[in-house]
């Protein structure tokens, strides 16, 4: 019997570790530890991608076809159509999407990119806090 129980706890174990770090998290990590000032996102998602495409809220399936290039269901998979508080990343190589992230807002706001892409060389976005056009949020460097 307590071989029973030694092989239950080794297999429970596992499941006590810390929650997983979501790509998100790491987002929120790397812009708080620059002091809110700029994000890159090559530094936080490990998965070979080659552009990074943003959808704001309220985005649809159809923006989503004309950002990409191709049809993704950002409806089913997401709730970027019915939520404000949120921006969607969509990680793409070829012509998959190998990550969405659906990113807060208030942990360093994408919205005002929506409906754009940039290539894995350009992903770096630096906080702009009277922003040409828009609201303060996150930009690429000019």
């Amino acid at each position: 019997m307590n071989y029973f129980l030694s092989v239950l706890i080794l297999l429970l174990v596992p499941a006590c570790d810390s929650p997983t770090v979501t790509v998100s998290d790491e987002i929120t990590r790397k812009f708080q530890a620059s002091g809110r000032t700029f994000v890159n996102l090559v530094e936080v998602l490990p998965v070979p991608w080659d552009r990074v495409c943003i959808l704001g809220p309220y985005s649809d399936n159809s923006a989503a076809q004309k950002t990409l290039g191709f049809h993704w269901d950002v409806e089913a998979t997401s709730s970027i159509p019915n939520d404000d508080d949120r921006a969607l990343l969509l990680f793409v190589k070829d012509q998959t999407v190998v990550e969405l992230v659906e990113h807060p807002r208030r942990n360093g706001d994408f919205a005002n990119l929506s409906r754009q892409c940039f290539v894995r060389e350009r992903a770096t976005f630096h906080h702009q806090t009277n922003p040409k056009k828009g609201w303060p949020g996150l930009f690429p460097k000019e």
